[in-house]
């Protein structure tokens, strides 16, 4: 959402991609988002969703009448997403399940920090969340950020299984810290909406992400305290993967790890400007580790072509995922930014991340 949990911004993709998977006819099904924003005459109104990146881009923008009205309609999301409507730098995020109707009262002046959202109980319950978040103090006091926790919980999210305001709710932050932080006693908060989730939409890109986020949180604490977890066999113990390589053979991240090595995922871009000297630090640190970790590169280039020329030459396994910025396996991964690598175990366990090679050589 407005950090999709704890993000870093690396552009990636042409932005004609980011409109959506494939542009649909006037027969799909749409939502709409209208309303009337007071004072603004002719006022330009952007409609922006996030990609997996955490990277607000515009999908479809529309101008006020004479009285502030507008309507934006698009297609419906395969899953339930939130967007956000722009005004001079200005937001008003609007969760949308499928197709439906959302109504947006809104003025020029306060555009943003107040306003009225209608036509949905999901678009009713996040106005009301984003009010209260408003008002709470910039620095406040940990016992009263803690019973404010709890009454969101309480309100927002106990009975909301599967919403996904309950999800972004998670996702918010105060001053520069999350609202939420799944390393503390919040973890707790992210299994509850990760059963709800599980239970709900077994399905969707959220249910994985928060999975994976709660049995992380879980295990570090255990860890901690000196206990030992067990993973259940339907518990996510791993993210598997399959995409094409080079010459078209589809590999299976865990056929990679029958090996008994550690593996290392990578989500990058091989076809931006800083890959050469990137894949020359990777190879350097490859050849240092002596064939002893698997390397499985995760390619997001919107030219396949461009890509296979520049993956050709490299000596660990990289597979194309042809989603591109809509990939469902980087969301599920939670990437934030680009490039960034996950460590496995030997034995097939997601135990780690890392922001940079050097980041990665200290904790291989």
């Amino acid at each position: 959402m407005n950090k999709n949990l704890y993000t870093r911004i690396v552009a990636a993709a042409v932005p004609a991609l980011l409109t959506g998977a494939i542009l649909c006819s006037c027969s799909e099904p749409k939502f709409k988002i209208k309303g009337e924003i007071y004072g603004a005459d002719n006022q330009a109104v952007l409609l922006e969703k996030s990609d997996f990146h955490g990277r607000w881009v515009v999908i479809d923008s529309t101008r006020t009448d004479k009285n502030g009205g507008f309507s934006i309609s698009r297609e419906a999301p395969v899953a339930p997403e939130i967007f956000r409507l722009q005004i001079d730098g200005k937001y008003i995020y609007v969760p949308i399940d499928s197709i439906e109707t959302v109504s947006v009262t809104s003025s020029l002046d306060s555009f943003g920090s107040n306003f009225t959202l209608t036509g949905t109980p999901n678009a009713e319950a996040l106005e009301r969340f984003e009010k209260e978040l408003m008002a709470l103090p910039q620095n406040v006091a940990p016992d009263s950020l803690n019973a404010f926790k709890r009454s969101v919980f309480s309100k927002y999210i106990h009975d909301a299984q599967g919403s996904i305001v309950a999800y972004y709710i998670l996702t918010k932050t105060v001053g520069n810290k999350p609202l939420f932080d799944p390393s503390t006693d919040d973890y707790k908060y992210f299994a509850a909406v990760a059963t709800g989730f599980k239970e709900k939409r077994p399905n969707d890109p959220h249910t994985a992400l928060l999975e994976q986020t709660s049995l992380n949180a879980q295990k570090q604490r255990n860890k901690a305290s000196g206990k030992h977890l067990e993973i259940e066999a339907e518990e996510l113990k791993m993210i598997d993967i399959e995409l094409p390589d080079e010459n078209g053979k589809n590999i299976r991240l865990s056929d990679l790890m029958k090996n008994g090595k550690k593996t290392v995922v990578i989500f990058s871009v091989l076809t931006h400007p800083d890959s050469p000297a990137l894949n020359l630090s990777l190879s350097n640190l490859y050849n240092n580790l002596g064939g002893n970790v698997n390397f499985y590169n995760i390619s997001l280039d919107p030219d396949q072509y461009a890509w296979r020329d520049a993956a050709k030459n490299l000596p660990w396994t990289t597979v194309f995922d042809p989603e591109g910025a809509y990939s469902q396996n980087a969301l599920k991964y939670n990437v934030g930014s680009l490039p960034v690598y996950f460590i496995y175990s030997s034995g097939g366990e997601l135990i780690d991340r890392a922001e940079s090679v050097d980041e990665l050589k200290k904790k291989l």
